[in-house]
């Protein structure tokens, strides 16, 4: 018979239980009489019970005979629990190794393999089943590399540097985007060419305030956002004004009051040099709040942290003519659960929005 496993083994009755359980992979469907039948009595001797393999509870007064162990038991399909001597000589193993051939288990010569004392290992020599393991194993490659082209052709057509070699397999891809980030997808890319005070590097961009310094901003910034709706000669001024937002989200304010953290004073300064290059345009700054307390409270503290943001603009030279603000309250969180400390803060917030270019 053709062999289909091949058993590893350490000891002599470590590859008998071996065998054993090859033959219940090879033929899951069997009962236990069936088993008894396909290794009788005969192959060992020694053995003084009624068969090499009983249920585990008539093994009670044989127990250093049987495989006693949970890990060592013989289980079949239907939840029988039975128990393999344990006893084997020399020439009653020779016989069951031999005896197993029959059924396509053959035992591997000693030393093949680097077990720990007394364990076994079943090796599948199965041809069939190795092709098709093998021809799956391809199928799975094919898929993960179709997977990556796909991924790195819409990384590739969604760059500005990029000469678009894939546009015909992402032509027809739909992005969902959020209000707020209409300005942005309308202008990618500040209009550089048309002002030398502008360097664009790639992952962000360098602008000449003024005053003579140098702001730079990343592409993934709030502030990048609001630079290029400003640059671009595509983008317009929302006529409905609960679109066109930006939110400020690294301005925060300490619970109950319209006092900034100390972490917002780099994107205040960030953004008044925004406002600085582009002084023919107008803002409104919209204050949030996040649930706690009641409307009126919320109401009141979210206008004086826009107020607060506005005041702020203006001492680093913002000219106060050039902005309004207004109060929100908790309308509009950017976090709706407003159910954890992070939650809240992330609503307790500023929004700015162009109102004139």
């Amino acid at each position: 018979m053709k062999t289909k496993i091949r058993v590893h083994g350490k000891s002599q009755s470590r590859t008998a239980l071996g065998i054993i359980n090859a033959y219940l992979k090879l033929n899951p469907d069997s009962t236990s009489t069936e088993l008894q039948q396909a290794f009788p009595k005969s192959l060992n001797r020694r053995c003084s019970a009624d068969n090499i393999i009983i249920p585990v509870e008539k093994t009670v007064g044989y127990e250093k005979m049987f495989f006693d162990q949970e890990n060592e038991l013989v289980v079949f399909k239907t939840g029988e629990r039975f128990a393999l001597v344990e006893i084997w000589g020399k020439e009653d193993f020779d016989t069951i190794c031999e005896h197993a051939k029959q059924y396509g288990i053959v035992v591997a010569e000693e030393g093949t393999k680097p077990f720990e004392k007394g364990s076994f290992e079943l090796e599948y020599l199965d041809e069939d089943k190795k092709k098709f393991w093998f021809m799956w194993w391809w199928i799975l490659l094919l898929i993960l590399l179709f997977l990556l082209m796909i991924f790195c052709c819409k990384k590739c057509c969604c760059d500005s540097t990029c000469s678009n070699p894939c546009a015909g397999a992402v032509e027809n891809v739909a992005v969902e985007q959020s209000d707020t980030d209409t300005a942005d997808n309308n202008a990618e890319q500040p209009d550089s060419s048309t002002n030398d005070l502008i360097s664009d590097s790639g992952a962000s961009i360098s602008i000449t305030l003024p005053d003579g310094n140098v702001l730079n901003i990343s592409k993934k910034s709030q502030e990048y956002k609001l630079f290029s709706f400003l640059n671009s000669s595509n983008t317009k001024v929302e006529s409905d004004q609960t679109k066109g937002w930006i939110t400020l989200e690294k301005i925060h304010f300490e619970t109950g009051k319209a006092h900034f953290t100390s972490d917002s004073e780099k994107q205040l300064k960030s953004i008044a040099g925004i406002i600085q290059f582009f002084p023919n345009s107008h803002f409104k700054i919209g204050g949030y709040t996040d649930n706690t307390g009641n409307d009126a409270i919320n109401m009141k503290l979210s206008s004086e942290r826009a107020k607060a943001t506005v005041e702020k603009l203006v001492s680093f030279g913002i000219d106060a003519n050039r902005m309004t603000h207004e109060g929100y309250g908790a309308q509009r969180p950017l976090c709706p659960p407003n159910d954890t400390d992070d939650c809240r803060a992330a609503n307790r917030r500023v929004d700015i929005r162009v109102t004139q270019k």
